[in-house]
């Protein structure tokens, strides 16, 4: 029976006159399952998750990684306030903006990048003539990826040293023996977040990481399937603006989706947690 009713579905929407809507519905079809929901944190779903998964929980540890001018980690703040906050930002720019917000708030602020290597590297943002005007000395987009800005953005380019560690030597300086929530945001590099984390990980001292899937990880030639090796221990959920779905077992056709989405992957000895 579903054989038939798929020959007729293909013989009547399987038409090039009808592309644009089948285009259109697609991307309905995308927002219904958690991607190109983007905009405040309400509409991405990271509200929900903090104020009605992890609000009441103990969370003590939680790492900001890509934490721009701090609104995200004064959320976290406001809504966990128990919560000890660790933001980080390579930008220097970016950095004296971020450490004036959170003056006062208890936020640890540090003016360095996190990746897979310690050091320096080159972030890429929007250079000073390019076509697209800002009402700032930086960007929203900044990436250690060039591609990002000239090929996604269409812009010229400028180039920023910045600072680098991974989170297995910032841990083992600060004597931080468990991360309860690391949020990463950091325009296509959080893959290498994560792999300069993997003693934390091995060591199941990494409880929950919240990252970004989007295009930005097609110019760094990232697949999903890579976080899925490298959490191999964890569990993979995609925010709904008011709530989460369980993306089950690896699938290409619904997990390699090169779009903004919001991905939350759970230690599975923690799953009770987000239940």
């Amino acid at each position: 029976m579903n054989e038939i009713l798929l020959k007729v579905y293909r013989f009547v929407f399987c038409r090039k006159f009808l592309y644009p809507i089948n285009l259109h519905l697609y991307n309905l079809a995308l927002r219904g399952i958690g991607v190109l929901n983007s905009g405040d944190p309400g509409v991405t779903g990271e509200r929900y998750f903090l104020k009605n998964i992890l609000s009441g929980k103990e969370i003590k540890i939680v790492f900001d990684v890509g934490a721009s001018t701090g609104g995200y980690s004064k959320m976290i703040k406001q809504i966990l306030p128990g919560a000890k906050i660790y933001a980080f930002e390579p930008n220097p720019d970016v950095y004296k903006i971020l450490k004036k917000n959170l003056n006062g708030s208890g936020i640890k602020s540090f003016n360095t990048g996190l990746s897979d290597k310690k050091g320096t590297g080159l972030l890429w943002d929007f250079a000073d003539d390019a076509e697209l005007k800002i009402s700032q000395p930086f960007s929203n987009f900044a990436s250690n990826i060039k591609g990002v800005i000239e090929k996604l953005h269409g812009q010229k380019s400028k180039a920023i040293k910045v600072k680098l560690t991974t989170i297995d030597t910032f841990c083992e300086n600060k004597k931080i023996e468990k991360i309860n929530l690391l949020k990463i945001d950091t325009e296509g590099s959080e893959l290498k977040v994560l792999q300069g984390a993997r003693r934390m990980l091995k060591s199941d001292k990494i409880d929950m990481v919240l990252f970004e899937f989007n295009e930005m990880n097609a110019y760094a030639r990232v697949f999903f399937m890579d976080f899925t090796d490298i959490l191999n221990n964890f569990v993979f959920f995609r925010l709904l603006p008011e709530g989460m779905v369980n993306l089950a077992n690896y699938r290409p056709k619904t997990h390699e989706i090169f779009a903004f989405q919001n991905i939350i992957a759970v230690n599975k000895s923690l799953i009770y947690l987000v239940k």
